[in-house]
């Protein structure tokens, strides 16, 4: 197998290659149309922020002290009051239907126990059909609670100790914590995401289109023409990448662009080491979608081997699910994921803005992966064309 290429040869397949890519009008639009509007679509549509938690409120107490409470809620920005309720019984309709989220339970002589310094139960029942929103509503309830105690218990010590008269006593008030999320300081789950939704995108794009480009030629017949012809494997192997990594090439730019100025993502990396980087895993994702192309029959066949590839590898990418969470057998399967590394080092760049130094790890595996599938591939091809 020869590994040496012709430019004229390539020149010429390559001009041919672009023609018939860009005769069909609905392909174009599939390369450069659609990665735009579905980065606008999940932009405006994909986000795990928990926000506007829909309360109703069963109120047995009626006393300034549960009103104080209630505001404490309502007055978050988490939270958002529905409904008062005139009996808990109302609640599981509520529930049922989805127009609360929570349910707020407040007894008889709250007011009093709280004075009193007794303990308090306030019932809360909440939707837990999203395991994580309910998790991360907890969280806030109990924030929001520890904090309403705490200054009770804070103003009961002051008048404790004014009481008895104990003067040139200073009272620390609490405990202050400031706080700093380093890389996205507003905590926007959409930062996180869109540099994901980029690798993503790039990967549909190259992987499900080269996927098709062998396959379709050996159903239409002209892959006899191109075996008879003084192509060698290796040449004819790029002449099929080359455009659609033109074009993957150019929809990182745009993409990327629109994450940045529109969507206000911040970048804190190199522009020109995310297009190095990007090249490299599009290369890598050409390489899979080739390699599908190369062992599939037919159409049908390379395009639920596509599908049957991608959605595993979405969901093991790390780009919702946190890897080190799942199963340790499911770990080690990520390793052989190309998305996961490609999700990795465009995160590192544009939150983090970290760089060769620290992703060397990362592009090392995608040049691996890159080229021993696209051996692999060019040495199926070469069996075919001997």
């Amino acid at each position: 197998m020869k590994i040496s290429v012709r430019k004229d040869i390539l020149k010429t397949l390559l001009k041919k290659e672009f023609k018939q890519l860009f005769r069909d009008k609905r392909m174009l639009v599939t390369l450069f149309i659609s990665p735009m509007v579905m980065l606008i679509l999940q932009g405006y549509g994909v986000s795990t922020d928990v926000k506007k938690i829909k309360i109703a409120i069963f109120d047995e107490d009626r006393t300034s002290e549960s009103r104080k409470f209630i505001r404490i809620f309502t007055a978050s920005p988490y939270f958002t009051y529905y409904t008062y309720l005139e009996s808990e019984n109302e609640i599981t309709d509520l529930l049922n239907k989805g127009k609360a989220d929570i349910f707020m339970h407040i007894p008889v002589r709250f007011s009093k126990n709280v004075k009193s310094g007794k303990h308090v139960d306030v019932q809360i029942i909440l939707d837990g059909t999203d395991s994580n929103r309910a998790a991360m509503i907890m969280s806030y309830i109990n924030q929001i609670t520890n904090e309403f105690s705490l200054d009770y218990f804070t103003s009961r010590i002051k008048l404790l100790i004014l009481s008895r008269g104990i003067g040139g006593m200073r009272i620390s008030e609490t405990i202050g914590i400031q706080e700093r999320a380093l890389f996205n300081p507003e905590l926007i789950s959409r930062n996180f995401f869109l540099p994901g939704v980029l690798i993503l995108l790039i990967s549909v794009v190259t992987i499900m289109l080269t996927s098709m480009a062998i396959v379709k030629e050996k159903e239409s017949g002209t892959i006899e023409q191109i075996i008879v012809s003084p192509l060698r494997p290796v040449e004819y192997i790029i002449g099929k990448i080359m455009p659609f990594t033109a074009i993957a090439f150019f929809d990182i730019i745009i993409i990327s662009l629109i994450a940045i100025l529109w969507f206000n993502v911040p970048f804190n990396g190199s522009f020109i080491f995310l297009l190095i980087s990007g090249m490299l895993y599009i290369i890598s994702a050409l390489a899979v979608g080739l390699f599908i192309s190369t062992v599939s029959k037919t159409q049908q066949e390379a395009m639920l081997s596509t599908f049957v590839y991608f959605l595993p590898a979405m969901l093991f990418s790390g780009f919702v699910f946190p890897i080190y969470a799942m199963p340790k057998i499911i770990q080690l399967i990520t390793y052989i994921n190309p998305i996961r590394y490609g999700i990795e080092i465009v995160r590192g760049i544009f939150l983090k803005g970290i760089g060769i130094s620290m992703l060397w790890p990362q592009l090392s595996i995608l040049f691996f992966m890159g080229t021993v599938l696209l051996l692999l591939s060019i040495r199926r091809v070469a069996r075919r064309m001997e």
